[in-house]
């Protein structure tokens, strides 16, 4: 046997691939599965070639969620960062960005880094950065530095002004600064700060910009700084995300730029092109846009295992994945990314995160047999019942997810009784997988064995395996049916709106506590330590739409 690559990092994903086509398992959160190899299939196998889809595969996760100010949570990310690596290894990504935020003290995780080095996987850095290039405690002597509000004042939060030829030296200075102490460094990130509209500067200099053309301005400075670092400097990438998704026709990107395009009010019950779509083809439009602009250079972040945006429910979408990604390739894009929320997203996403790693190489794959193949692959012991779980979970994936964030329905009236039927529809799908994981753990799936002992343990262990995904779907449940209440509640009036939207929001409150009995490694950092916060969040919002 020869496997050949035209690098190191090839041939480790040609060995991965033929060991696939032997019938190895991969499976997430799950050992290898190598199975006895006869060699009547090495020589039915023949030559063959391979050529990955995408150039650039990649998983996104913001650094913020290794919580590695604490050493104990820090480690409980890290233990699962050793099977992530491996599991990204076997399929074949070659990418990992790090996404920081301006409360972070890191640009990267040190303890992950060999983790990615030895499988070939290069770290790109960066993300929302530009109010840590331009060092905040600099406000106090230098105010003209800080972007201007509409009322005449200058800020401390926010991006920068770009009119201040003193502010982008500053910005210019620290992004080389970051590519010399990092030369691992793939691609470098210059995004914005993370918030919808008051971030640019509105200025005397500035105000005739617009967010595009101010933002566009900075990063084109950082890429021509970098273009002098020789050609071993990594490229910068524009981030096309809220104020700036849609393109301004007066963008002129540097050569060593591009874009980066996140669309994360997407639709993702239907894919990116689906005609019978009403929200994405806009999106799909200012897609093209930038292309045109940026000559086809172009990454794509997607959010197929965004627990934020899904409430942390779980969710399956491998449809959405396959022709999303499809659509992507027809349109000449080479270069994708996923964002990961750590173990927790293995746990409640794991149809997502198999289709993509696996769609990013060979398009035609068959997404109905993808999602069998990983309940197979992550549950051999009660693979027909896992299966039915997913198949639902797909089912009430495809109901519910009709507006952006789960957690926050519309409030407009029209559309709400249709909205809260399918969400009451996608609660009943949801009990479906329930119902299969119950079985499970009854026994009712363990197999036949003539020993009673043996099929308790065997029912335990699956039990073990199986019990955190019911957890989640348990959450789910009880939330759809909660959300759908308050949509009930929202065309109500007076005392009897109210009454019936705290009990709408009382239950959402509550079905936290399935995902409390979930083990902490396998829920990971995300759940144990943010989503707590988060979801009083989303209550309040809640509470305060129904005024």
């Amino acid at each position: 046997l020869v496997v050949a690559g035209a690098s190191a990092r090839a041939v480790l994903h040609g060995v991965y691939d033929l060991l696939g086509r032997l019938g190895a398992r991969f499976a997430l959160g799950r050992a290898p599965a190598l199975p006895r190899v006869e060699s009547a299939q090495l020589d039915a196998l023949g030559p063959y070639r391979v050529t990955p889809a995408f150039s650039r595969r990649a998983f996104a996760s913001d650094i913020m969620t290794w919580h590695y100010e604490d050493p104990a949570r820090l480690q409980t990310h890290v233990a699962h960062d050793h099977e992530f690596a491996a599991w990204m290894g076997h399929r074949g990504i070659n990418a990992f960005e790090y996404i920081r935020h301006d409360q972070d003290t890191r640009l990267k995780i040190d303890e992950v880094a060999p983790m990615l080095a030895r499988r070939g996987i290069e770290p790109e850095y960066g993300g929302h950065v530009l109010p840590l290039l331009l060092p905040r405690e600099r406000f106090a002597e230098h105010p003209e530095y800080f972007p201007c509000g509409d009322d005449g004042q200058r800020k401390r939060d926010g991006n920068l002004c770009v009119s201040s030829v003193a502010a982008l030296d500053l910005v210019r200075a620290g992004a080389v600064g970051m590519v010399r102490q990092n030369p691992e460094m793939a691609t470098l990130h210059i995004w914005g700060a993370d918030v919808r509209g008051g971030a640019w500067c509105r200025c005397g200099g500035c105000a005739a910009l617009s967010p595009q053309l101010q933002y566009m301005r900075v990063v084109n400075e950082v890429a021509a700084a970098l273009a002098g670092e020789g050609a071993a400097a990594p490229p910068a990438a524009y981030l096309a995300y809220h104020d700036t998704l849609e393109p301004d026709p007066a963008l002129r990107p540097l050569d060593n730029v591009w874009f980066e395009w996140a669309p994360r009010e997407r639709c993702y019950r239907h894919a990116i092109d689906d005609p019978a779509c009403t929200v994405n083809p806009r999106y799909r439009e200012s897609l093209e846009r930038y292309l045109d602009l940026f000559d086809g250079r172009g990454h794509v972040f997607e959010y197929y295992a965004d627990a934020i945006l899904f409430g942390g429910m779980g969710c399956a979408i491998p449809s959405t994945v396959v022709r999303d990604l499809n659509a992507y390739h027809r349109m000449g894009l080479r270069s994708i990314s996923c964002l990961t929320f750590g173990a927790f997203s293995a746990l409640a996403y794991p149809v997502n995160l198999e289709t993509f790693a696996r769609a990013t190489r060979s398009l035609g794959i068959d997404y109905g047999a993808a999602l069998d193949e990983t309940a197979t692959a992550r549950h051999p012991g009660c693979s027909a019942a896992m299966a039915q779980a997913y198949n639902a979970v797909a089912r009430a994936s495809a109901l519910a997810l009709t507006y952006g964030d789960v957690m926050l329905p519309p409030a407009e009236s029209a559309g709400a009784a249709e909205r809260r039927e399918r969400l009451l529809e996608a609660a009943a799908q949801m009990r479906v997988g329930v119902a299969a994981a119950r079985a499970i753990a009854s026994g009712a799936a363990a197999g036949a064995s003539a020993d009673a002992a043996v099929r308790m343990e065997l029912a335990a262990k699956r039990d073990l395996e199986v019990g955190a995904e019911r957890d989640l779907w348990e959450y789910s449940v009880e939330t759809l049916e909660g959300l759908a209440q308050w949509l009930l509640a929202r065309t109500l009036t007076g005392a009897e709106r109210h009454a019936v939207g705290a009990q709408a929001i009382e239950k959402v409150g509550r079905a936290i506590r399935h995902l409390r009995e979930i083990d902490s490694a396998r829920k990971g950092t995300w759940v144990t330590y943010d989503l707590e916060r988060l979801h009083e969040i989303w209550l309040e919002k809640l509470k305060r739409r129904l005024d």
